[in-house]
């Protein structure tokens, strides 16, 4: 039920706006993700848990007022294995999907050919293991990285810059951080072991995006 709440909430923030919009943007961008360890501590010492780079990238789909507001309904897929590392490190494979809107600020009216933009949003992100599951893992004292499925909210602050390369095509250099609770049962830390906070996972993407 709660991703459809979710996608609900998504809309109802998407169809006002776009009934005042004049102008749209669909496409794509890619990247890579350089996600953030925490701290797993237990009575033996201290390992570091949370998500290894790898490959990010996803769809698009915008909308602009004549001057400087927008907003961006956004999907994006990250192929990043989890990991444990004290020394050595354990791997397991794992991805995530996220997906959130976005209300983005341009500095500079739709007509500039060049258009710095922040942005912030929200939504979800969905966070699996799918890797194989042996009977012995590596620092599992620390955590354990396990083949199931999590969700957790997600923040999203980000900024960049567009710039037409063709009357209606432009391409993006953007920046972002996908923020969400650590994800405590595809990452499940050991009996006796502790791991809190919030896990981010910085993101630097290129796209091309068609404008009508």
């Amino acid at each position: 039920m709660r991703p459809t709440l979710l996608l609900i909430l998504t809309a109802s923030l998407l169809v006002p706006a776009a009934c005042f919009a004049q102008f749209w943007e669909v496409g794509g961008a890619a990247g890579s993700g350089f996600g953030q360890s925490l701290a797993v501590t237990n009575p033996m010492g201290t390992a570091m848990a949370g998500l290894a780079n790898g490959p990010a990238f996803g769809f698009i789909l915008g909308h602009s007022s004549q001057k400087h507001l927008g907003g961006e309904l956004r999907y994006t897929y990250s192929n990043s294995d989890l990991k444990v590392s004290q020394g050595t490190e354990a791997t397991f494979k794992g991805l995530s999907h996220s997906m959130h809107y976005d209300l983005v600020v341009y500095p500079k009216a739709v007509s500039s050919r060049f258009r710095p933009f922040l942005s912030v949003g929200g939504g979800f992100r969905v966070f699996r293991g799918t890797g194989k599951e042996t009977a012995y893992q590596q620092l599992s004292s620390y955590a354990l990285l396990t083949r199931t499925q999590e969700w957790k909210p997600l923040i999203t602050p980000g900024g960049g810059i567009k710039f037409l390369v063709a009357p209606r095509v432009a391409l993006r250099v953007e920046f972002r951080d996908y923020i969400t609770p650590f994800p405590k049962l595809v990452i499940a830390p050991a009996p006796g072991a502790k791991l809190s906070g919030w896990l981010h996972d910085f993101v630097p993407m290129v796209g091309v995006t068609f404008v009508f």
